[in-house]
């Protein structure tokens, strides 16, 4: 039976449906209101869709693994990376990453990802044509800003986008098994890539930072090494390309956004009088409602009781982390903007042990691009609907035409 027949045999949720691509935010909806641990038979897993039940699992790594050699699994090499080891094994690679990451001046790349929005945007003004947001806009803007940071050049571009993008596909390989191993080998195309990039590498940049910190680290393998900044890039690049994509459609389609809350009763948008705490408040809005990454997995590796539901060793639980981005008790009108929301609350990066190191990266690009176009005087007006990529995981625009006054 094909992925796409299967799909349709759950009567809540299907990832792969072209309605559920297009918005899955009313079906996570649904099945949160259903069932806050639902178990899906498609995808042979517990789906956890509310706040508190996705902080539980994200905190217990001792019962919930993202190991899944931890139950007997055989897991690639290749997979084998900073995000898949748990504690304590994942505690050398962890620390190697963030003693790199601690020797990279904040300022000095807060102001270079400023720059790079800044140039990116100031190209955008003069065209007579529409322009394609995410291809022309978001991707470029991700991949400079990463290739700059790891210390890089930028890596061979029709290539490259093949690798990613059959890494993303992969993501989903539990709903369409065809695509699981285009993904193991993209994996160990682009490890080898950064292994060069290892060897090659003496400078002050994160790849540079890494390969000293891993001569104290011998108990870190070059091949752990290489796979854990693999995903580093494949997720500076992808995860933040989406989210720079998905904010900027909404932005398109709420211009308001960039000059104001549209609330006159609270103007405390970029240009009302909250100024930066507007501006810092709606980053962290449209990272809670249009970050990318949809789900993450855990396997039990033992018996835990989640909401009441008896979770059993070797069953597979799935945080939809979007779902509960939008727990009606934890976020008052949960799919409105609201700048004025309390900080640090959403989970779109993740929470404990495996929290996204480049969280900070992230929302500085994201921030550098709102305040870039709030500067910019220009206005963008859709030039056609926008176009999703056919994914379930890792959800982002493929196009995002618009026109540019």
């Amino acid at each position: 039976m094909t992925a796409e027949a299967q799909v349709l045999r759950d009567p809540i949720y299907n990832p792969l449906a072209p309605d559920v691509i297009a918005d899955p935010h009313p079906f996570y909806r649904r099945l949160r209101e259903h069932r806050r641990v639902y178990w899906h038979a498609v995808l042979d897993s517990w789906v956890l869709t509310g706040y508190e039940e996705c902080r539980q699992v994200l905190s217990d790594t001792a019962a919930f693994a993202s190991d899944f050699r931890r139950v007997g699994e055989e897991i690639p090499d290749a997979h084998l990376t900073v995000q898949s080891l748990d504690p304590p094994e994942h505690g050398a690679i962890r620390h190697l990453l963030v003693t790199a990451l601690h020797e990279q001046s904040p300022t000095a790349m807060a102001d270079r990802v400023a720059e790079i929005a800044t140039a990116h945007v100031a190209a955008l003004r003069g065209q007579d044509r529409p322009v394609d947001l995410v291809r022309e806009f978001a991707r470029p803007v991700a991949l400079q800003t990463m290739c700059e940071f790891l210390g890089v050049e930028a890596p061979d571009g029709p290539r490259f986008e093949e690798l990613s993008n059959a890494i993303v596909l992969s993501m989903d390989a539990g709903l369409d098994p065809s695509r699981a191993e285009p993904g193991t080998r993209a994996r160990g195309e682009l490890a080898r890539l950064m292994g060069e990039w290892l060897r090659d590498s003496d400078g002050a940049a994160f790849i540079g930072a890494a390969r000293r910190a891993a001569l104290a680290a011998p108990e870190v393998s070059p091949a752990l090494l290489a796979n854990s900044l693999r995903t580093v890039l494949h997720a500076g690049y992808e995860s933040v390309s989406r989210l720079l994509g998905n904010a900027l459609a909404r932005l398109v389609a709420t211009p308001a956004l960039l000059h104001g809350t549209g609330d006159p009763a609270r103007p405390d948008g970029l240009n009302g009088p909250g100024g930066l705490n507007g501006l810092d408040g709606l980053v962290e809005e449209l990272i809670r409602l249009d970050g990318p990454v949809q789900a993450d997995a855990r396997v039990a590796t033992e018996d835990r009781v989640v909401d009441g539901q008896k979770i059993r060793r070797g069953e597979v639980v799935i945080l939809f982390l979007a779902a509960a981005n939008r727990d009606p008790g934890v976020f008052a009108h949960p799919d409105d903007v609201d700048p004025g929301r309390r900080r640090g609350v959403h989970i779109a990066f993740g929470r404990g042990a495996h929290a996204c190191l480049g969280a900070n990266l992230a929302t500085a690009q994201l921030r550098a691009v709102v305040t870039a176009l709030a500067g910019s005087g220009l206005g963008l007006t859709a030039a056609g609907a926008p176009q999703f990529d056919p994914t379930a995981t890792l959800r982002g625009l493929r196009s995002l035409p618009v026109l540019i006054r």
